[in-house]
């Protein structure tokens, strides 16, 4: 899919992540918008199966960076490398967004404590 021209209020819908088992099946949902702060396990890739914490969210080339997700430079410093939203799961979400919360209880379910 080209993302190029779409605007980025639009763009946000398509950051969507699945969700693991254990949150599928508490907030009756498959897939959920990801946030800084969120917990994902990596599922593809060169980080397969390393688990990390959302540090950005970059909606302009469509990545997410990990906090995990890093390689050393030449120099001996570490870059995040950048990671599509297909190949991450979402294991565990923040507590504190009440706009998420929010979400969850206008989309005609109970509301879930995080």
């Amino acid at each position: 899919m080209k993302t190029k021209n779409v605007p980025l209020h639009k763009k946000k819908k398509l950051v969507n992540v699945a969700l693991n088992r254990d949150l599928r099946a508490q907030l009756k949902r498959r897939s959920l918008g990801l946030r800084k702060g969120d917990e994902v396990q990596i599922i593809k890739g060169r980080f397969k199966n390393t688990k990390g914490t959302v540090t950005k969210v970059d909606l302009k080339r469509m990545k997410i960076y990990i906090d995990t997700a890093v390689i050393k430079k030449k120099s001996g410093g570490q870059v995040q490398v950048p990671i599509a939203t297909a190949k991450l799961r979402i294991t565990k979400l923040t507590a504190t967004d009440k706009n998420r919360q929010k979400l969850l209880g206008s989309a005609g379910k109970e509301r879930v404590q995080l």
